[in-house]
Formats: structure tokens, sequence, C-alpha cells
């Protein structure tokens, strides 16, 4: 139990392409706990909490908004079982003017932040980031709530498809142009943060949205993140990033 309580941080790995002259991307993970018990299986894991982190570093003069992310996790660290949880959609939140006690009790899987620049006005600010399960468990919906320096509030999907080979399934998370641009300039995202661990009981047995049951032999569970970027001058770009879960 004391060795299932651990928590491993996982140090970035330098980005594995990016376009020259655009931004460039790093990642970091953490999960906890990260000992894996025996007797797990793809339909009954071990409950965990994952917190992300994407930085974004932009050169000199930057007008790259970010405008998708794509995540690719690992098939035995990392599987959703969005299925387990009450969800809540994107039009459930926009017809409740993105009032978040509209969604279910126990449909709000993760919160973060992003932080970004408002380039034209020179100020940097946060928004909060409010997970929520999406419909049957196949997506994630997105709540951003930006108070500085303008008001935006955005719900918007982020699916979740399963996925063979090396990773285990895609999070893919298209950025509405409302969180592109603020007051009629562009918005550079510099980091994105989410920790996501929700746990409920289902049958007498705790479960969580996100649940681990297999390590690889190496012992390092693989992630990728893909970025795209694009400007109002037509220019776009992308940068990839990698790094390696460590489990037991």
């Amino acid at each position: 139990m004391a060795a299932a309580a651990a928590t491993l941080i996982v140090a970035a790995v330098s980005p594995a392409a990016n376009t020259p002259g655009g931004p460039t991307t790093s990642v970091k993970v953490s999960v906890s706990p990260n000992h894996l018990v025996p007797g797990l299986t793809n339909k009954h894991g071990m409950p965990i909490t994952l917190k992300f982190h994407l930085g974004i570093t932009h050169p000199s003069g930057s007008r790259y908004r970010l405008d998708n992310v794509v995540v690719k996790f690992p098939a035995g660290v990392g599987a959703p079982h969005g299925e387990l949880f009450p969800s809540c959609s994107v039009r459930q939140l926009e017809k409740a003017h993105n009032r978040l006690s509209a969604c279910p009790k126990g449909s709000l899987v993760g919160r973060g932040r992003a932080v970004g620049t408002a380039v034209d006005i020179g100020v940097t600010s946060s928004g909060k980031l409010t997970l929520f399960n999406g419909p049957h468990g196949k997506s994630i919906t997105f709540n951003v709530n930006i108070t500085t320096p303008a008001l935006i509030n955005k719900s918007f999907s982020a699916p979740i498809k399963k996925i063979s080979g090396k990773y285990g399934y895609t999070l893919t998370s298209p950025i509405p142009t409302e969180l592109q641009n603020i007051l009629d300039g562009p918005i550079i995202v510099r980091s994105i943060d989410v920790t996501t661990g929700a746990t409920r009981v289902v049958h007498g047995v705790r479960r969580g949205f996100i649940e681990a049951f297999k390590c690889p032999k190496s012992h390092k569970a693989p992630l990728h993140v893909d970025s795209s970027f694009n400007t109002d001058t037509n220019l776009t770009a992308t940068s990839s990033a990698d790094t390696n879960i460590a489990c037991h």
C-alpha cells in the first residue's frame, strides 16, 4: 500500500519534431500510484490520478495561436472508463449559459488551467479548465473560463478514440476560434495543466475514470503529443513531444 501511494514525476523529453521558426512544445506527466497490483485487467484496472503539463515556447514576436492538441496515451497506463460515470455534453452546458452546476453530479472528472498572452495588449493571464465526462464516455467536455483581460466562457468537446499498437487511445482537442483570440487579437498559449483522477463506487468496488492495468516490460509507458498552430497571416506550424511514464 505504501508503494501504491507513491507519485512519480516524469521529466519532459525534448520535442520530437517542430516547424522551423515556430513554437516548440514539451510534456510532463505524473501518475499516482505507479505501482500496479496483481490481477488487473483492461476491464477492471487500478484507479490512478494523472497530471498532465504541456509547455509551449514561442519565438520572439510570435503570433502563433494554438488550434489543436492530440494526446496519445499508453495502452495500459491511463485507460479511460467514462462509461462508468455520469456524463455532461457541450449542449447541456450551452443551454445553461455554461453554468457548471448544470452538469450532473459525478460527471466532473478533472480540473486545470491554461496560461496565455494577449499579445496585442501584452497581458498574460490564465483560464480555468473544468473537465466533464462526455456522452457515453467517448469524449471529454471541456469548459474554459477566462476573466482577464476580457470575459470568455466557452465549452467544447474533445473526442476519445481507442487505437491499437504502441498507444492505447487518443484524445483530440480542437481549440475553438473563440479561445484563439481576445479583444480582436491572438492569444498565445504558453502552458496547459490538467489533473484528472475521479473515482466512484460501482457494484461495491472503487473504480476510476482513469485506470492502469498493464505496464510494459521496459517499465516505461509512452505518451506522445502533437500540437498545431496558425496565425492571422495564414502561417501554420506543428510541434511534437514525447515522454515516458515509469511503472512497475
